[in-house]
């Protein structure tokens, strides 16, 4: 015999649909602030930073050249006075190679880290865009889907339960007509018997010959009665 359904979480597929679709929608804006994080930080990295030291590199050049030019000077001074001296042109030359080398060293970790960060973007992004994907594209058809089941289970669920089937009326054949005539004959005639059994027989009557034994009983013994008296007399 066949079973119904046991239809009973409904109500927690409900409840995962809208888990699901908040879930979705929290993707959806973590995917967001991470694409555009990776941008701010490509953009840091290779037009403000690099372009930046890019351009004290240059300026550092340009300040190691003046100082070298200044000292030089300087120099040509001193040799036609013992009393000039060159020691701030000297310190300005090491104030301006110690930033060039600086700048430069900016410049090449820099360069460093860049293919580092697209490399590591580059696995983000192959582990972030199948879901990206799912998001945007098939997860409107989950959700469908889903839709469909807890629909289907409503109703399936407000459907009432069949009723019992009420029998059907027997009808009686020819055959089964004299069959009960005659359990009903046997039933009459099995009460008739018992009710006969049941009442007392009636006293029976003597017949001739119990009657004429009583009867010849009755007068031998009164002839014996008759002989007991006149022995009991004596001769006379």
């Amino acid at each position: 015999m066949s079973q119904g359904a046991n239809v009973r979480s409904v109500d927690a597929l409900k409840d995962f649909k809208i888990a699901l679709i908040n879930f979705a929608e929290e993707a959806r804006v973590a995917l967001g602030s991470t694409d555009m994080e990776i941008r701010h930080v490509r953009n840091w990295l290779t037009r403000d930073q690099l372009s930046y030291w890019q351009s004290q590199v240059k300026r550092g050049q340009e300040r190691v050249s003046m100082a070298k030019a200044e000292l030089f000077r300087r120099q040509l001074s001193q040799s036609n006075s013992d009393a000039v001296s060159d020691t701030d042109q000297k310190e300005a030359l090491r104030d301006a190679q110690r930033r060039l080398r600086e700048a430069e060293e900016k410049v090449e970790k820099i360069k460093r880290w860049v293919p580092v960060f697209e490399h590591a973007t580059s696995e983000y992004n192959s582990q972030s865009q199948p879901l990206g994907d799912h998001l945007s594209g098939s997860f409107a058809a989950t959700i469908n889907v889903l839709n469909r089941m807890i629909a289907a289970l409503d109703s399936y669920l407000s459907e009432a339960a069949p009723s019992t089937p009420v029998s059907a009326p027997i009808h009686s054949t020819p055959g089964s007509r004299s069959e009960a005539k005659s359990t009903a004959s046997s039933a009459a005639q099995s009460g008739e018997t018992a009710e006969t059994q049941a009442v007392p027989a009636p006293e029976t009557l003597p017949t001739a010959g119990e009657k004429a034994g009583a009867t010849a009983g009755e007068g031998a013994g009164e002839t014996l009665a008759e002989g007991r008296a006149a022995a009991a007399a004596g001769p006379q």
